[in-house]
C-alpha cells in the first residue's frame, strides 16, 4: 500500500512510526490505490453538447451584432 503525505507531497510504501510521515513527521496522510483509479469517469456528453451550443449561440449573437 503506498502512502502520501499531505502537507509535503511525500510518497513511500511505508508511513513512519505510528503512521507519521518519514519526511516531515506529519500525521495528515492518505492511502493511494484505494480502487478508484480503476473505474472510468462518467460519459458526461450532454454537457459537451450543451458547450458547443452555447458557444454557437454566443458566436451568432456576435455576429448578428456586428452585421446590423
Amino acid at each position: 500500500m503506498r502512502y502520501q503525505c499531505r502537507e509535503c507531497s511525500y510518497r513511500g510504501e511505508r508511513a513512519g512510526q505510528a503512521g507519521s510521515c518519514p519526511a516531515c513527521g506529519s500525521f495528515n496522510m492518505a492511502r493511494e490505490g484505494s480502487g478508484d483509479e480503476d473505474q472510468a469517469p462518467p460519459k458526461r456528453t450532454w454537457q459537451l453538447r450543451l458547450l458547443i451550443g452555447l458557444w454557437g449561440l454566443l458566436a451568432v449573437l456576435i455576429l448578428h451584432k456586428l452585421l446590423s
